[in-house]
């Protein structure tokens, strides 16, 4: 008897892993990651930029996806690229993407990289707006230079009034 209960503490003794800690591990590194990517300089952060495509290309792991994904969200451009780092990120969870847009960094970075985008759209409509208008004040401008010109020759055709 005391043979069997010695076997049975000795298979308690290996306790699963919780995976709340996993994820938070793999929070607590990324977060530190991106900590770091604030005293590089653009040439390292184009090393890393291209390093960590390349890990993405051979491995698509959920890991790799959300490194990437958090260095295209917070490096300073060029190197950083919010569109693709959303694309990254707001993915369906599935067997290939991991949990997806169902991953507490997804969660966190996708509401501030959606409003970005948002943003930037509006930007965009708003400067071609803005060119429409320039280009057609300038043609307006141009008329109106035109009517004086004329308005200038006609006073300079017109024969002086003969006073009788």
């Amino acid at each position: 008897m005391a043979l069997l209960l010695g076997g049975c503490t000795a298979l308690n003794t290996t306790q699963p892993v919780h995976p709340a800690s996993i994820t938070i591990s793999q929070l607590d590194q990324l977060a530190n990651y991106a900590s770091g990517l604030r005293g590089r300089s653009a040439a390292e952060l184009a090393d890393d930029g291209e390093a960590l495509a390349r890990a993405y290309a051979q491995q698509r792991s959920e890991e790799n996806r959300l490194r990437l994904a958090v260095f295209l969200a917070l490096a300073p451009p060029p190197a950083g690229d919010r569109s693709r780092a959303l694309g990254l990120l707001d993915v369906p969870p599935g067997e290939t993407w991991g949990r997806g847009r169902n991953h507490p960094l997804a969660i966190l970075l996708l509401p501030p990289l959606q409003e970005h985008r948002r943003m930037e759209e509006s930007l965009n409509v708003t400067q071609s707006r803005l060119r429409e208008e320039q280009k057609r004040s300038e043609g307006l401008q141009q008329k109106l230079d035109a009517i004086r010109d004329i308005e200038k020759k006609m006073l300079e055709r017109s024969p002086p009034d003969k006073t009788r």
